[in-house]
């Protein structure tokens, strides 16, 4: 059964409905969400909430053309918005290579490695960033989603998705090389 006609049925009450696009969905939403936190259970708790305010909502929901995964990275989204608001986390760290960034997302994206160890310290890369070039980054790489698709999810066209995306690659070169030179001059002191 597609998203459409399990949306309908939950949205008259079928909880099996909508367990299965939890089941379905879930695993999209969490590795967008962990994508921006450090903690693994923090990311499993948020995407609990993402499911639980789009249950909450779904009364209210109306299909406009895009798929329901983009309602709930929307919902999610905003979750994280939240939880940043509530939170004073740490704003950046050591920053690796440019090159080191991109294969990390790129193997995170096709699911090569496992990240538990180096989650943490590719979060503080990706919070160094403002929030709509870190999430560019996520959901282009980590969610795999084409600029079309990232478009409708972050509101803005194509293009501005494109350009979005090569502006957060070079903010990051930016800092990454800012960090570097930091690190040679702190070398050269001792």
């Amino acid at each position: 059964m597609d998203d459409h006609a399990l949306v309908l049925k939950a949205q008259q009450g079928d909880a099996d409905a909508f367990g299965e696009l939890y089941e379905h969905h879930a695993p999209g939403i969490f590795r967008f969400v962990y994508a921006h936190l450090e903690q693994r259970q923090d990311a499993e708790d948020l995407t609990e909430e993402v499911f639980f305010r789009a249950w909450r909502s779904l009364p209210r929901y109306r299909e406009r053309g895009v798929p329901f995964q983009f309602y709930l990275l929307r919902i999610a989204r905003n979750i994280l918005i939240d939880h940043y608001r509530r939170s004073q986390l740490p704003d950046r760290s050591q920053l690796r290579s440019v090159d080191q960034m991109e294969n990390d997302l790129s193997d995170a994206s096709a699911g090569k490695k496992e990240m538990e160890g180096d989650h943490a310290e590719l979060v503080k890369h990706l919070r160094s960033l403002p929030e709509d070039h870190r999430t560019v980054l996520v959901l282009r790489y980590f969610n795999q989603l084409p600029p079309a698709e990232t478009a409708a999810v972050m509101g803005r066209s194509v293009g501005a998705i494109r350009v979005l995306q090569h502006r957060a690659l070079i903010g990051l070169r930016a800092l990454i090389q800012a960090e570097n030179q930091h690190d040679q001059e702190s070398d050269e002191k001792i």
